[in-house]
């Protein structure tokens, strides 16, 4: 695959870690840094309880591996994405979401909800608008976001941010989660996670990420011409 692929941006031919660093600044590794450790920390919690098919997609052998305190911060310092989705790649549904989000609504009415989980989505919600609103190219590389989502997001009044988490929380699910080769190698990383297998790991997202993201701009190209 080339290496432009895996981040689905127009960028200079060269290696991939020199792409990421040019899209990803020093703040934004530190938001992605700390959102990604408050999803293990979560995962961790709800597994300790029996809850963890809360988290769609998520292996509980994955987070099981994860015995060493530090194992969590050494694998996520290097990896240039989010370890969880929010359909982000879905422009229909948060553009849907936000829409009912910023009128009248009853909170009653939504479904029942993990505080935990409301809390998590918020904080991930916030580092998704800020992207969204300031670093539109992080926001694909981190959280594989579609066009769609992006602006449906950035047009957000910060105001709608409670209700949206609220409403979005229940699709809290694990990144690749259809990529069994992917969790199976972040178990291994969670063992043992010495540098060579987390640039592994961290590569294997990339790929997947890019090869989703040239799919649905295939997709996307099709529907223009069937419109046309």
């Amino acid at each position: 695959m080339h290496r432009q692929h895996p981040l689905a941006l127009a960028a200079p031919a060269g290696d991939s870690d020199w792409l990421e660093r040019s899209v990803l600044d020093a703040s934004t590794r530190r938001a992605l840094l700390s959102i990604n450790l408050a999803f293990l920390d979560l995962a961790v919690e709800l597994a300790e309880e029996g809850r963890l098919k809360q988290i769609g997609g998520l292996p509980s052998r994955a987070i099981d591996a994860l015995i060493d305190p530090q194992a969590g911060t050494r694998l996520c310092e290097q990896l240039p994405y989010a370890l969880f989705d929010l359909r982000f790649g879905d422009g229909s549904f948060w553009t849907a979401e936000i829409a009912a989000a910023g009128g009248v609504q009853d909170a009653a009415c939504l479904p029942a909800t993990d505080e935990r989980i409301v809390a998590f989505t918020r904080s991930a919600v916030m580092v998704m608008w800020h992207l969204a609103q300031t670093h539109t190219a992080g926001a694909r590389l981190v959280f594989g976001a579609s066009p769609a989502t992006i602006a449906a997001v950035a047009a957000m009044p910060v105001a709608a941010v409670e209700r949206l988490s609220r409403r979005v929380a229940g699709a809290l699910a694990a990144r690749f989660s259809s990529r069994t080769r992917f969790w199976l190698q972040f178990e291994g990383c969670a063992a043992q996670p010495d540098a060579g297998r987390v640039d592994s790991l961290r590569r294997l997202g990339l790929q997947i990420q890019g090869a989703e993201s040239a799919r649905g701009q295939s997709l996307q190209r099709r529907h223009r011409r069937i419109v046309a």
